[in-house]
């Protein structure tokens, strides 16, 4: 498996994602009563390609304010481990349905550890979430750090 230091800062464009644009980052999704579509759990998803979707969650959450792209790549039986929410993507639909940006790549980190299954983003907290299937199905954000010597190195492409 290939791995590689910590993803800070602007990255090079990834191989098979591309951002949104603007205008599709910041829609406001709150007039839904649920996310609009879920992750359907895939046991072909190869490490590669969880790699990427993790990638894909974490500027869907952090950098781009994309909440369609985000609850997408969650499976329905999301569980939570943050006391006070409860588990299932439905139960923090209101929180992020609004399309509001956390952070930039520049002020944010990102990793993916292909060993676990987990990917991390750390902004003003650091939050982790386990990965099957292809969908985000578990996440923490309590005293979470990221193992930066573990990170996975996603392809890239020349700009």
């Amino acid at each position: 498996m290939r791995f590689a230091t910590l993803f800070v800062g602007a990255l090079a464009p990834i191989a098979g994602y591309a951002a949104p644009t603007e205008l599709a980052a910041r829609e406001n999704l709150c007039s839904l009563k649920s996310p609009p579509a879920l992750c359907k759990p895939d046991p072909t998803v190869t490490v590669e390609e969880t790699a990427l979707r993790a990638y894909k969650f974490y500027r869907a959450f952090v950098v781009d304010g994309d909440p369609r792209t985000m609850f997408s790549l969650m499976d329905s039986s999301y569980i939570q481990h943050h006391a006070g929410y409860a588990s299932g993507p439905g139960a923090i639909w209101s929180l992020f349905c609004n399309g509001n940006k956390i952070g930039s790549e520049k002020s944010t980190a990102w990793c993916f550890d292909a060993a676990t299954n987990m990917s991390y983003a750390q902004y003003s907290t650091t939050d982790r979430w386990r990965w099957v299937d292809g969908c985000v199905h578990e996440h923490w954000d309590q005293n979470e750090r990221i193992p930066k010597d573990k990170c996975y190195k996603l392809p890239t492409t020349t700009p």
